[in-house]
């Protein structure tokens, strides 16, 4: 049973219909009691501090929380509006998850399992809760329990004066100030994952700024997380929320109806492109830890890919199997998470490895290949031998050695469309970032091309349908 403590001088006796008998937490949104309704049955009852009474955000953000299917989540049963505003939820009866142990085996997956449905559902309703951490997820009789999802997005809007939120478990994005969607979330559930089989969180604890740098440029601790569950998690980590799986593709992962690819991990490369960001955290509360006065600089890698290149390949670097184009037409592809590596694949067009001469003078980097090339688009039983609308196509890259830094560049029907810089670590094997999505209708060559400190290249042949094929 969760620790109930006495009601404090000043507390209200009741709010509205409901009886409080105690005190179950309190934070930076307000104070959470034990309440009991009329007919005597228990509730959780937040009393939102003072200030947000006519708040019209927060009517519409507790109508989206009452839309959450009742999957692994405490459920939102009334609120109130007039005077001190208050919301009601299910009284779960269990201990948080931070206080409850590691686990291991069915039980830690049977946790992931049911923690995953619970933010796909808050999801599914428009909702997102930015503050997902092992306190946040009561193990009550009839399972894990998701809370305090339905006012996340107001204490956690991006500040000047700090960071909200519990930083141990906060994204990357989250960290450098920026606005958090679902995929803040699906990093979150990771390292909460981590937590409930490891018992720490995985960038560790400790002083706050060393943990935000550990998120920000640092690989992940896994511990003896296993297989595949740990997969599944090593991509939802990945710095940039693009690179991350939906929540719902997380689901469906971990249920073994679609594979992970292995995380793109950011090495110790900035989280997100762009000018300086100044990062200054000092914002106390009990969910939230103190940092008075730090300041993180996130300064851009040039490094790093700025968005998609077109140049003309010469001639002695071009694939001699890539026809020249008359025109192809890319998009930047939508951020729906990372395809299964089984879906759509097309043949291989031959692939070749050769070691670059300067990397000889420098240290041996081991053999590094192009593993594979993959296609991802729709196909129906009329359209076996084309991809019907946008196509995504996705490359691993291998290596024997680690850590290395490599290059890589992706050619479109002979013109670069992406290249960048990635890093091979102990996982030996790295995703890239995939080039715009294809959807010019007709047949490409899609050639994955390692530029640096050795070369390889693997090629693949995307066919598009015709515009209007279903």
């Amino acid at each position: 049973m969760p620790h109930v403590e006495p009601l404090r001088e000043g507390d209200p006796a009741a709010v509205g219909p409901y009886r409080l008998v105690g005190r179950l937490g309190a934070g930076s949104q307000g104070v959470v009691y034990l309440g009991q309704a009329r007919n005597g049955v228990p509730v959780a009852v937040k009393v939102l501090r003072e200030g947000r009474t006519g708040d019209d955000r927060l009517a519409e953000q507790i109508a989206a929380a009452r839309r959450v299917e009742p999957l692994g989540v405490a459920q939102v049963l009334d609120a109130s509006f007039a005077g001190r505003p208050y919301i009601v939820s299910e009284y779960v009866d269990g201990p948080p998850l931070q206080r409850a142990g590691r686990h291991a085996g069915a039980e830690l997956q049977r946790l992931a399992n049911a923690t995953a449905t619970a933010l796909a559902a808050i999801h599914q309703a428009g909702v997102v809760h930015r503050d997902f951490k092992p306190a946040n997820v009561l193990l009550g009789p009839g399972g894990p329990r998701v809370v305090d999802f339905g006012l996340a997005g107001d204490d956690h809007t991006p500040s000047a004066g700090g960071v909200a939120g519990t930083p141990a478990y906060m994204a990357p994005e989250q960290l450098a100030g920026q606005a958090a969607g679902g995929a803040a979330d699906v990093f979150s559930w990771a390292g909460t994952v981590v937590f409930a089989a490891t018992g720490k969180p995985p960038f560790g604890d400790g002083a706050l700024p060393e943990v935000i740098n550990r998120i920000l440029h640092e690989e992940p601790e896994l511990g003896d997380l296993p297989q595949p569950l740990r997969a599944i998690v090593q991509g939802c980590l990945a710095k940039d929320p693009a690179l991350r799986p939906a929540m719902r593709q997380v689901v469906l992962q971990l249920l073994g109806g679609e594979q992970p690819l292995p995380a793109a991990k950011a090495g110790r490369s900035p989280v997100r492109r762009g000018v300086r960001r100044a990062l200054i955290a000092g914002v106390s509360g009990v969910m939230v830890l103190a940092l008075s006065g730090a300041i993180v600089w996130l300064t851009s890698d040039p490094r790093r890919d700025a968005g998609p290149v077109v140049t003309t390949v010469t001639p002695a670097s071009a694939s001699s199997s890539s026809p020249k184009p008359t025109k192809t037409r890319v998009r930047h592809p939508r951020a729906t998470g990372t395809p299964s590596p089984g879906d759509l694949t097309t043949p291989s067009l031959g692939s070749s490895t050769t070691p670059s001469p300067s990397a000889s003078s420098t240290r041996d980097v081991g053999t590094i290949r192009v593993l594979y090339v993959r296609a991802q688009g729709v196909r129906t039983a009329q359209t076996r031998d084309c991809q019907v609308g946008d196509t995504v196509v996705s490359g691993l890259v291998e290596g024997t050695r680690w850590p290395v830094r490599f290059r890589y560049a992706w050619i479109v029907d002979g013109q670069v469309a992406r290249h960048g810089t990635a890093y091979i670590t102990e996982a030996r094997t790295r995703a890239v970032v995939p080039p715009p999505a294809i959807t010019l209708p007709g047949r490409h060559t899609v050639t994955l091309r390692v530029t640096s400190p050795v070369t390889a290249r693997e090629s693949i042949a995307v066919e598009v349908c015709p515009v209007g094929t279903e």
